[in-house]
């Protein structure tokens, strides 16, 4: 049904898509801390320069 290449194809695709997903959930973790950092700051009195 997929022919005689489907088994190179099919996971060549579910490790890319693996691949994705990790690096979305990462750039997610990491905003996620960017966020934290930057409210860390404002509340230590540090302010953000764009905020003038």
């Amino acid at each position: 049904m997929f022919g005689e290449h489907a088994a190179f194809i099919i996971p060549s695709y579910a490790v890319s898509a693996l691949v994705i997903i990790a690096m979305c959930v990462r750039i997610m973790l990491q905003y996620k801390a960017q966020q934290r950092e930057i409210a860390r700051l404002e509340k230590a009195g540090i302010k953000r320069r764009s905020a003038k």
